[in-house]
């Protein structure tokens, strides 16, 4: 079956809000963990056809119709979007795995091998995770891996790097069984956030030297890792958790690349602002992507760690697939002043030496970017909390002053706009607050709209 045949969808809970411009939109999933995106207002009109599944054919022409447009120029232009939609699950195959995966394969109250689970945390295209409980009360949490394609490897890659880092920053693995398309393991809980939320108080301010010893915390993780044959390969904030004391986890092994294993060369990601130009010129060109390295992983941790201590990307990637790659491969990191943050110019140094775009102008080992960053950092500068006030974190529940179509968002520049997003996000942490999660969503992509440089004249 071609592309042409199938019948896409667009799920109930995918959205749109005019965009800082007036012209663009910003698309977002509720609940996703997909960030928003933004698309042109003709671009989001295609995609409305599909709130009734149909082929891309109809859609297009249905769209053209309406419009008066010409269906084949308008199929070009419409298809490499498209495609990124349905990469990021903004929009789903009907009928297909992409979109059975989105429903859970277990129930609360099920047992599931040593564990009963009492509620559901989420479902991903691959697996699904669970809080749930043992016998003697204990907490723990389960994952099933239920991938026809790769969810075997999935499944082996990480509880081989997990047996390998038992009494290391990961989580203890107390049971796990294999399936035929992945397997189950359940893994002891671990309480924490993300690692670039968590040195963030309940105001949504950002304690700059919590954000530092955070930072070498995981830095520390990950030399540690791979001081025992492992390169994780999947390096974002939400695969580092970051308890109360500053202690640090790293959970999803399911990429890891496990030397001396005997699984091979582990998979790649492939896009995020992690991703090392080695890698994006591979994509670029149509190459197979090049083995996961030492030099990949660093990059990745100094991109992790300029999030961590800015609350911000290192890099503004546009959603277009090769418009995002050639940002990584030209475009120098943006300065904390772009992105609201103070200057700190000997810190931005050593982030700048990880985020080389050549492998060997990088630090040559996580180690040596933590030892780096840590003689750097000093003094954090001063900073003023301009949106810090004494009220607590309850008073700031009602979000609708923080919407698209309040006034904060009409008149807001790149400083408020940072600050906004950090505390949204911040409140999304303490109350698990979906609307609050999107909504720092959005004020993110309002601050890159605020920070990108003008286009040049033409």
């Amino acid at each position: 079956m071609s592309i042409a045949d199938l019948e896409f969808r667009l799920p109930d809970d995918v959205d749109a809000v005019a965009g800082p411009d007036g012209l663009d939109l910003i698309v977002s999933r509720r609940g996703s963990r997909t960030p928003p995106q933004v698309l042109s207002a003709d671009a989001w009109a295609l995609l409305e056809r599909f709130r009734t599944s149909m082929t891309l054919t109809h859609a297009v022409l249905d769209h053209c119709g309406a419009a008066g447009t010409d269906p084949v120029v308008t199929l070009e232009a419409a298809f490499p979007v498209l495609v990124a939609l349905t990469r990021s699950e903004l929009l789903v195959a009907a009928g297909t795995d992409a979109e059975a995966s989105l429903v859970a394969r277990h129930a609360v109250d099920e047992r599931v091998g040593p564990a009963i689970l009492v509620g559901q945390i989420r479902v991903l295209r691959d697996s699904e995770l669970w809080d749930a409980v043992l016998d003697d009360g204990s907490r723990v949490v389960v994952k099933v891996v239920d991938d026809a394609v790769s969810g075997s490897e999935l499944f082996h890659r990480e509880t081989t790097a997990l047996h390998r880092l038992t009494g290391g920053p990961v989580a203890d693995l107390l049971w796990q069984e294999p399936r035929p398309d992945g397997g189950v393991l359940v893994l002891r809980f671990v309480a924490g956030d993300p690692v670039d939320l968590a040195s963030l108080d309940s105001r949504g301010v950002r304690n700059t030297d919590a954000a530092v010893r955070l930072a070498l915390a995981t830095l520390d993780a990950y030399a540690a890792m791979h001081a025992r044959g492992v390169l994780h390969g999947d390096v974002h904030p939400g695969n580092v958790l970051a308890d109360e004391r500053g202690r640090v986890t790293l959970i999803d092994f399911g990429i890891a690349d496990v030397q001396g294993s005997g699984l091979g060369p582990a998979p790649r990601t492939g896009g995020g602002e992690q991703l090392d130009p080695h890698a994006a010129q591979a994509l670029r060109r149509g190459e197979a992507l090049p083995a996961l390295d030492v030099a990949a992983e660093v990059y990745a941790l100094a991109a992790l760690t300029y999030r961590i201590l800015t609350g911000s990307s290192s890099l503004d990637l546009d959603l277009e697939r090769d418009e995002a790659l050639d940002v990584i491969l030209t475009r120098p990191p943006r300065s904390f002043e772009e992105v609201g943050r103070p200057p700190w110019p000997a810190v931005e140094g050593v982030l700048r030496r990880g985020l080389a775009k050549k492998s060997a102008d990088r630090q040559a080992s996580v180690a040596d970017l933590r030892d780096d960053l840590a003689r750097a950092a000093g003094p954090a500068p001063a900073y003023e909390q301009r949106t810090r006030t004494d009220h607590s974190v309850d008073q700031y529940l009602d979000l609708g002053p923080y919407d698209v179509d309040g006034d904060a968002w009409a008149g807001a520049d790149a400083h408020r706009a940072a600050r906004t997003s950090e505390m949204l996000r911040a409140i999304a942490v303490r109350t698990g607050e979906v609307e609050a999660h999107d909504l720092a969503g959005l004020w993110a992509v309002r601050l890159a709209s605020r920070t990108a440089p003008e286009s040049p004249p033409r």
